[in-house]
């Protein structure tokens, strides 16, 4: 015990040339270096804390850094100035970024990024965007692993580590300048005269970091605006860029078009099946498509399906087409109406179609109870009578005449009772 407690001792009394000293708790005490929370100040929870055994215990022995969760991309800020030594991948820290801190000694890195915003040799200053939040390597989750050592083996963080929570006191949020920009200029905007790319920066002015790109044909969010820099949202990256490369994206007009369609052409034959086709096109998302088949009146629903595409395009002969059973539907008329909304509210009515169910005609012999027209009189033809009788579904007019075997102008249970003398008779 002695001799580990000496072991111990002496390794503190060699930390004592940089800010931090020990505590009565083991834990490493703060010696007032003011500095910026690394991530978004609304990801403030710590989920696992330092453990300064690591420090005496070898590499497995207690957690070097403390674990920040945050959304995935969530922004990463150097807390204080620096330069970046290394940004890239390490093995089980995933995409590592660590910076060089010359003024107290100090290395900070940064695990299990998305990805980095800047390279070896680049200088930073604190509330600068160095990174962005990830589940990199070996992590279970978005998470930021925040770390400070003062020794680096082989490009690795390395003993002595410090406890991030004690070393620095950390303001309440991330430096920003009162720039003086409105919400005037927000909106949605696009890149203008750019063959490469514009660089997002992290302040006002070209002398800023770069934190991003955005390309040609870019479309972005800005936040606001002074005339001369914006505030820009662009996967993820928030940043700053000159106004004088994009233009803010001019909404474009309501219009939308039907092409391709099919419609009942006046009649259909009961039990035909009909194919649905047509694709409508918008300027604006199609946020509404009701179509459908309705009774005589235009209103009372036979078949009906509603959706929201939230797309620019609407395929009629995809899940509508499905939905629509003309070979269901009995004898009669009917009309097919096709409407679309775009997200500006204005409704598009497309198809407005009235269409004629017929009664399927049957080639009907010459012969009294053969209502199916096979020839035969049999059972089958007995079920059409009874069908008929009972109001389930109508006969043709062929049909009516060799259903009359009574003669005497009525279709009724009496032919019933003639059609069964004539299916037993039959057999």
């Amino acid at each position: 015990m002695i001799k580990k407690f000496l072991v111990n001792l002496c390794v503190v009394i060699l930390s004592l040339s940089v800010v931090p000293l020990w505590s009565e708790d083991g834990i490493f005490a703060n010696a007032a270096v003011a500095a910026l929370w690394p991530v978004d100040l609304e990801f403030s929870e710590v989920t696992t804390f330092f453990d300064p055994n690591r420090n005496t215990g070898g590499i497995n022995s207690g957690h070097n850094a403390i674990d920040i969760p945050a959304d995935f991309n969530a922004n990463i800020y150097a807390p204080i100035n620096g330069v970046c030594v290394s940004a890239g991948w390490m093995d089980d820290y995933g995409i590592l970024i660590i910076l060089r801190h010359e003024e107290l000694n100090i290395y900070t890195f940064y695990a299990h990024c998305s990805y980095a915003n800047v390279s070896a040799g680049q200088t930073v200053s604190a509330g600068d965007i160095i990174g962005h939040v990830g589940n990199t390597g070996n992590s279970d989750g978005n998470h930021l692993h925040f770390g400070i050592c003062d020794t680096l083996t082989g490009g690795w963080p390395d003993i002595m580590y410090y406890d991030p929570l004690t070393y620095f006191t950390y303001e309440t949020e991330p430096a920003k300048e009162d720039c003086g920009c409105t919400e005037d200029y927000a909106g949605t905007y696009v890149t203008k005269n750019i063959d490469t790319y514009l660089n997002v920066r992290s302040g006002h002015g070209s002398e800023f970091s770069i934190v991003g790109q955005l390309y040609p044909y870019s479309e972005f969010t800005v936040t606001k605006a002074d005339g001369n820099w914006a505030h820009v949202e662009y996967e993820g990256v928030s940043g700053y860029c000159s106004m004088e490369y994009i233009q803010r994206k001019e909404n474009p007009e309501s219009a939308m078009t039907i092409s391709g369609e099919t419609v009942p052409n006046g009649e259909i034959t009961q039990g035909e099946a009909f194919e649905i086709k047509g694709i409508i096109t918008s300027n604006l998302p199609i946020i509404r498509f009701t179509g459908g088949i309705y009774k005589a009146d235009g209103a009372s629903p036979v078949y009906v399906h509603e959706t929201a595409p939230n797309s620019l395009k609407y395929d009629l002969s995809g899940e509508f087409d499905n939905n629509m059973l003309f070979n269901k539907l009995e004898p009669g008329t009917y009309v097919y109406k096709v409407e679309a909304e775009d997200s500006s509210g204005k409704v598009y009515y497309f198809i407005g179609k009235s269409f004629m169910v017929t009664q399927k005609s049957l080639s009907v012999p010459n012969a009294p109870g053969d209502l199916n027209g096979d020839g035969n009189i049999t059972i089958a033809d007995g079920v059409i009578l009874q069908k008929y009788i009972l109001g389930i579904e109508p006969l043709s007019a062929e049909q009516l005449k060799y259903a009359d075997l009574t003669g005497d102008g009525i279709t009724d249970a009496f032919d019933m009772i003639m059609i069964r003398k004539l299916i037993v008779s039959e057999k």
